[in-house]
């Protein structure tokens, strides 16, 4: 499942060496991380947040689990959740993290989707009462699966693509601070 996510840019590796020292950084991260839940039904009300914080989850000393935090009229909703670890080398702090788009709730949505198509399909190739066969309704119903299923795909890999930015960014402007 992982290497099919990963071949769809749903999944994404971080991999970033910056000269700090583990503990400050950890410090850092904490102080710019709103502590809770990185789940999709408890952040309901966080738009109505009064934190200035960019990010929501978990830092430990050695892992971090994050995603952007809510906020009110944002159009760009990231649906992504960054994991990672860190690794203190030398001089150098490693972070490498695994940034994922797909989240399991997501599943049951496709399931229903292809079953709603497939028992369309079938009953429209069916022939109705007055005898002929409804094939114009084919085209149709590929345009409505390709917009169902492409849109939420392409908000998953967008979010993806633009956490992994956004995370390089703001772990080099943490350690400046």
């Amino acid at each position: 499942m992982k290497s099919l996510l990963e071949r769809l840019k749903l999944v994404d590796y971080l991999t970033t060496e910056i000269s700090i020292d583990k503990r400050e950084f950890v410090e850092k991260l904490k102080k710019n991380i709103d502590q809770g839940d990185t789940g999709t039904f408890f952040s309901a009300f966080e738009a109505f947040s009064s934190s200035k914080n960019e990010y929501k989850g978990t830092v430990t000393p050695d892992s971090f689990k994050l995603r952007r935090r809510r906020k009110m009229f944002d159009m760009n909703r990231s649906l992504a959740i960054a994991e990672g670890t860190f690794r203190q080398k030398e001089n150098l702090l490693v972070i490498e993290a695994t940034i994922s788009g797909f989240r399991s709730i997501f599943i049951p949505f496709i399931v229903l989707l292809l079953l709603l198509y497939v028992t369309a399909a079938v009953s429209f190739s069916l022939y109705n009462t007055a005898g002929t066969l409804m094939w114009f309704m084919f085209p149709f119903m590929l345009v409505h699966a390709s917009l169902m299923l492409g849109i939420p795909y392409f908000v998953m890999r967008r979010s993806v693509s633009r956490m992994k930015y956004e995370l390089e960014r703001d772990f080099y402007y943490i350690t400046k601070n």
